[in-house]
């Protein structure tokens, strides 16, 4: 879980810093528009928010897994009650 919540802070953050170098390509921010500057933050941003879904999908994952096994004990009591009253 310390991995997942990691990737989502590593990816916000480097979210972030892309938003600060699209910041800077632009007039309002920096000397005039930057084209170079724009791409390179765009593809830095994809893969920010790329580390900050697989830290999601991890936690969801782990999640799922923990309710899978809460049904399955669930079940395994019903079964033996089930078996218990015959």
């Amino acid at each position: 879980m310390i991995l997942h919540r990691t990737l989502q802070v590593v990816g916000a953050l480097a979210l972030l810093m892309c938003l600060n170098l699209a910041w800077g390509a632009t007039p309002l921010g920096g000397e005039g528009w930057s084209r170079a500057r724009l791409l390179y933050a765009g593809a830095g941003g994809v893969s920010a928010l790329a580390l900050i879904a697989i830290g999601g999908l991890g936690l969801a994952l782990r999640r799922a897994e923990a309710r899978a096994r809460e049904m399955q004990a669930a079940l395994t009591r019903i079964e033996a009650e089930l078996r218990a009253r015959r």
